[in-house]
């Protein structure tokens, strides 16, 4: 399940989400295998036309709260009526849980800094993923410092919140350097790297979320940490000073390291790969092209490439057949059952998908407006992506 960060940070939501391509998609759709927008799709995938069913189903069912009152989606509950987020009022700005329907808020944990964010690069953020009882969460102080950090866990069934993890400092009272990318979480075990010493020294550690006990599965220079079904844990790290880095794998309950599954090691290099725990979605290293993997066992499969002085955005989400992307200034939806993509926003934004549900968070007006709407729609309700003609 995945990192989704304070929205704040990138517009961002457009890191948790994904900003990406502004190229018109009206006329015809793209040919298969050939160049439309900002990417040239590989043989047998293909960008569609824009249609208005997907404006429409995405226009209908707009979180009503965020209309009015400034939030950043954090991640979908399994239930399909209610999201986590970052909400920023002048009566609460922190992590809550919000119901769609109701508007209700819950709320998990203020920020120590009760200011509304409202563009500062000094508000707090949070950045964290849930398995559909735990919600995780790193806690960061300002969205641009990821060294000083608190991370949490706040069990849904119970209302049960405890922090399980914290940025360590040096001799000289500064916090030693972690990864950009916040914790993961997947059937009750959570997992973040956080640094420990110079030159990036970290570790990557392992929370059992129901026995309570915090692991140490690497001691080493570890790049982030994500976890895959069956309680593995996944990081990558370089072998060697100067060289790329690997996928490296262990059992996050034993630490006990296992071969690494194939489709991770074709991904060497590889910073911004995100899993639904079975099929993996990532750009390349130079951020260049898009790949995917149906399935752990198999070699990943490169589904486009970015054209001219244009990237594929860092934060790919994947869960089942969907994977969002982007290539700035648009935003990406691709089927890899039909193997066809489709652009749902032209001017920047945000996806998260979990097993029920699509989160697509448009863009702001402007920095200084911190309303961002959030689209809630079940995958069930997402209409066909034409076929390209």
């Amino acid at each position: 399940m995945r990192n989704a960060f304070a929205f704040g940070l990138l517009g961002l939501f457009g890191c948790v989400g994904v900003a990406a391509s502004g190229v018109p998609t009206g006329g015809a759709g793209a040919v298969r295998g050939g160049v439309s927008g900002l990417a040239r799709s590989t043989e047998g995938w293909c960008q569609a036309k824009t249609s208005t069913s997907w404006r429409h189903v995405l226009s209908r069912h707009i979180v009503p709260l965020s209309r009015t009152t400034p939030l950043r989606p954090m991640a979908a509950a399994n239930d399909g009526r209610s999201l986590f987020a970052m909400i920023f009022t002048p009566s609460f700005t922190g992590v809550a849980e919000i119901n769609v329907q109701t508007s209700a808020v819950t709320r998990i944990r203020a920020f120590p800094d009760p200011t509304p964010a409202n563009g500062s690069e000094q508000a707090d953020q949070a950045w964290g993923a849930f398995d559909g009882r735990w919600l995780v969460w790193n806690e960061y102080r300002g969205e641009t410092n990821f060294n000083d950090f608190t991370t949490w866990a706040w069990d849904s069934r119970t209302g049960d919140l405890r922090q399980i993890g914290a940025a360590t400092r040096g001799p000289g009272g500064q916090f030693w350097e972690s990864p950009w990318r916040g914790p993961d979480v997947r059937d009750g075990v959570a997992t973040w790297v956080q640094g420990v010493g110079p030159d990036s020294l970290g570790e990557v550690h392992t929370y059992d979320l129901r026995s309570g006990r915090d692991r140490v599965v690497r001691r080493g220079h570890p790049s982030g940490a994500f976890m895959l079904a069956h309680h593995f844990v996944v990081w990558a790290e370089s072998p060697k000073r100067g060289a790329s880095t690997r996928m490296y794998t262990a059992n996050a309950l034993t630490a006990k390291r296992i071969q690494t599954p194939r489709a991770l090691r074709y991904a060497n290099g590889v910073s911004g790969l995100y899993t639904d725990g079975q099929h993996i979605g990532y750009p390349s290293p130079r951020y260049r092209s898009l790949w995917w993997s149906p399935s752990l066992a198999k070699k990943p499969q490169k589904i486009l490439t970015a054209r001219g002085l244009n990237h594929i955005d860092n934060d790919v989400q994947i869960n089942g057949r969907y994977i969002g992307f982007g290539i700035w200034p648009g935003v990406f939806i691709a089927d890899t059952k039909t193997h066809r993509y489709v652009q749902i926003f032209g001017h920047g934004g945000s996806t998260l998908i979990n097993s029920r549900t699509l989160l697509a968070s448009y863009a702001s007006h402007s920095k200084l407006d911190p309303i961002q709407k959030v689209a809630m729609v079940p995958k069930r309700l997402l209409p066909p992506i034409i076929a390209c003609h």
